[in-house]
């Protein structure tokens, strides 16, 4: 980074209003070629919006912007795609029907002399592009068939294949593997030496220092600091962001385990082999392992979402296989890992969002008595603070930490005996975070039995009374609260045993 040069972007006194809400006040940001400029924040301070208005998505209504010393006025994405400005979002862009190829080239296919697109160019320099991460694909997959993971790398190789000035990363490793964030690390590293120009948005604020060279916080709508990433320290960073000390991240209080309430009997589905789990009353179990290790399959043939064989009892009694709805009925809940595309109804209301689930409980006679539901709606918005000018609003105008906050108290409204919580916290910000970490001690402490699946093993010890952890679809390691350790925990997500072997070895 050599800020003796003028800026790539320069936005001073930025200024975006909407109804009832200033989302950015008087807001300076810029952004040097060859630098990693990240921004934190809590969900809801502005980062979201400053970004959409980078990108063309929103029009500012003060202040001004100008790219490479000259004024801009984008109208549209277009226009930034045009100034080869290029935005990766955490909730990805891309056609699930088309190929890799396609996705990553998708409005600039390569030309053969009659103009035709060159498909045996178009493939190569995608599968080139994805190469740089590992992805060994055919690259006429369809990119609906991939991972979300694989997605995620798909839509940073698209930013590549433009040669653009400007990066913005919207939370790039939400679904990555320790492996494959060493190999974006690495590509950014590539970026800053042609000079491009990164904005880098992520709430975990490890990264922020493996990969920035200077960081601004945002809050409520305003820049408070901007600072070399150097010259901070993580909790300054949480303050700035919370204005105010928080003390406890992961707010645990002692279990105390009752019954056993779900049970899995040697159950198989896909990669998932010979599985067996309790969670008990007022237990917290973290089920940890690394991207592809199955965690998410267990959470989906639990509720009924896949085929399996095997057996699910909740309270001792057997879940029909295959029916999410039998599995409500009886007690079960599930957050699923991702609230886009199977857990939240973005067109609908937050209102409907949270009582999608629980309406029998205000319905006689065939009618929905809307004061009730409205009634208890609004509970939950207070209980959970979730952030939002009217239950009235789309939900999908949310914030992510709010979003997520809203698909909690739609489980809660139904009051199920046991909660399974799938990456609960995935793309949230810190004090959202330890709301939610608050909130299933509190769901525990009541009784209840939770089951949280989750790839960030920090949130896992900190919050679990009990820990599994599974490598290639089974179990390899178990440990009690006290037991566990990061060496321990890591040792068996890789699938080595006490002595330091691969599990397969052993077993051989």
């Amino acid at each position: 980074m050599d800020q003796s040069q003028n800026a790539i972007l320069e936005m001073r006194g930025i200024r975006k209003v909407f109804p009832g809400v200033v989302a950015l006040n008087n807001v300076d940001f810029d952004l040097y070629g060859g630098e990693v400029h990240a921004l934190v924040g809590e969900n809801g301070a502005g980062k979201s919006t400053l970004i959409k208005i980078i990108s063309g998505l929103y029009q500012r209504d003060g202040g001004t912007m100008t790219l490479n010393g000259k004024p801009v006025d984008f109208r549209s994405p277009a226009d930034a795609i045009a100034e080869r400005i290029k935005v990766v979002y955490q909730e990805l862009d891309l056609v699930p029907t088309l190929s890799i190829a396609e996705n990553v080239f998708l409005g600039h296919y390569h030309r053969g002399r009659f103009g035709n697109v060159d498909w045996r160019e178009l493939n190569r320099r995608a599968t080139e592009l994805v190469g740089n991460f590992g992805l060994d694909i055919d690259p006429q997959t369809p990119v609906g068939q991939l991972r979300v993971a694989e997605q995620q790398l798909v839509e940073i190789a698209r930013a590549l294949s433009l040669q653009a000035q400007i990066i913005v990363m919207d939370e790039p490793t939400s679904a990555l593997s320790p492996a494959e964030v060493d190999k974006l690390f690495s590509s950014i590293r590539r970026f800053k030496q042609s000079l491009c120009g990164i904005i880098y948005v992520s709430h975990k604020l490890e990264e922020i220092y493996q990969v920035a060279d200077r960081v601004t916080v945002f809050r409520d709508g305003q820049c408070i600091i901007t600072k070399p990433v150097a010259e901070t320290q993580t909790h300054d960073l949480v303050n700035w962001m919370v204005g105010r000390e928080l003390k406890e991240f992961f707010p645990k209080t002692e279990a105390r385990p009752g019954k056993t309430l779900l049970e899995a009997r040697h159950l198989s589905a896909g990669r998932l082999h010979d599985f067996n789990l309790t969670v008990r009353a007022g237990e917290v179990v973290g089920l940890f392992g690394l991207l592809g290790a199955g965690i998410h399959t267990i959470a989906r043939a639990l509720f009924g979402d896949v085929s399996y064989t095997g057996e699910v009892l909740l309270d001792g009694k057997p879940l029909k296989p295959g029916s999410p709805t039998d599995a409500i009925s009886k007690g079960l809940g599930l957050l699923t890992e991702n609230r886009r595309e199977d857990g939240l109804v973005p067109f609908q209301s937050v209102q409907t969002n949270i009582t999608l689930v629980a309406l029998q409980k205000f319905a006689s006679g065939g009618w929905i008595h809307r004061r009730a539901e409205t009634q208890a709606a609004a509970e939950h918005v207070h209980r959970l603070s979730i952030k939002t000018p009217s239950l009235r609003q789309k939900i999908r105008l949310l914030s992510g930490g709010n979003q997520q906050k809203a698909l909690m108290a739609r489980w809660l409204l139904q009051k199920p005996r046991v909660l399974i919580l799938s990456e609960p916290t995935r793309g949230i910000d810190v004090g959202s975070k330890v709301e939610i970490y608050r909130l299933i001690d509190s769901m525990a402490h009541e009784g209840m039995g939770v089951l949280v699946m989750s790839t960030e093993l920090p949130e896992i010890m900190g919050i679990a009374d009990r820990i599994v952890v599974m490598y290639e679809g089974r179990i390899t390691g178990e440990f009690t609260r006290a037991e566990a350790t990061q060496e321990r925990i890591i040792a068996a997500a890789a699938g080595m045993t006490g002595n330091g072997r691969p599990e397969e070895a052993v077993a051989a």
